[in-house]
């Protein structure tokens, strides 16, 4: 697995399972008709033929697309970047809100991994900084640590 920085894991995290409930949105029976002539029935929305709800639905994949296109895979993220994140999170949260009786408990992983990903970015870290860049630059010689010191 590639080196990125927590911050884009979270995000990258929160729009895969993005992805996977609007999967499940178009793929899984999620409607139940029930005639006295057929029987019961499962649709899903798609041959159900309701297109606006899918249409709808498709928000939060692309809030969550557009925040991992934003943040940055191997650095901290800039103040505009941020606002970014954090707008796309609240929408994300008021979208879930809004929909939760029909499909917006699906998205309640997405909304909770990008909060971590805004919390994460009011963290202020520290750039790591390696000072010897080889054995030879070091002056233990051995490649940095920590020196012991001979306390008689």
């Amino acid at each position: 697995m590639p080196h990125w920085d927590r911050l884009y894991f979270f995000v990258f995290s929160g729009f895969v399972f993005a992805v996977l409930a609007f999967a499940v949105i178009l793929f899984v029976p999620l409607i139940q008709v029930s005639s006295s002539e057929t029987g019961e029935s499962q649709l899903t929305l798609l041959a159900d033929g309701q297109t606006v709800p899918m249409l709808l639905s498709l928000i939060p994949l692309v809030l969550a697309a557009n925040a991992m296109f934003v943040v940055p895979k191997n650095g901290l993220p800039e103040k505009g970047q941020k606002i970014n994140l954090w707008l796309s999170t609240a929408l994300v949260y008021i979208f879930v809100l809004v929909s939760i009786l029909s499909v917006g408990i699906l998205y309640v992983p997405t909304a909770i991994l990008m909060t971590a990903a805004a919390v994460g970015s009011l963290i202020h870290r520290r750039n790591r900084t390696v000072f010897a860049r080889s054995p030879q630059e070091s002056k233990s010689g051995l490649g940095g640590g920590k020196r012991r010191r001979n306390k008689g």
